[in-house]
């Protein structure tokens, strides 16, 4: 057997390209719902990010004078950093992830 036929066999399998023994096809990049992984994550940050803003900008006008009501404030600070709360933890598992992928054996 040549390096040409075992190269030709991993990629289409023994008896063609609809053999089960073959390797999968790969997947597009895009998710079930046509969003890559990084548009998505790109997308949270972002999320995030107009979250910590508009606390910024309400407790900016409370100071001001221009915002009396102190719960609305409060309630977008508070939203502001569960959302940071989040995005930390989902990259902390991200990051463990990597790295126990990394720590495996092949």
């Amino acid at each position: 057997m040549t390096i040409a036929e075992l190269q030709r066999m991993r990629a289409v399998g023994p008896a063609g390209p609809d053999d089960p023994r073959g390797l999968p096809r790969p997947r597009s990049r895009e998710g079930p719902d046509g969003i890559s992984f990084g548009k998505a994550l790109q997308e949270a940050v972002e999320s995030v990010d107009a979250a910590q803003k508009a606390a910024d900008e309400q407790v900016t006008a409370f100071i001001s004078g221009e915002q009396e009501n102190v719960h609305e404030v409060m309630i977008a600070m508070n939203q502001a950093q569960l959302s940071f709360q989040l995005m930390t933890e989902v990259r902390n598992r991200m990051l463990e992830t990597y790295q126990e992928l990394m720590r495996m054996q092949v």
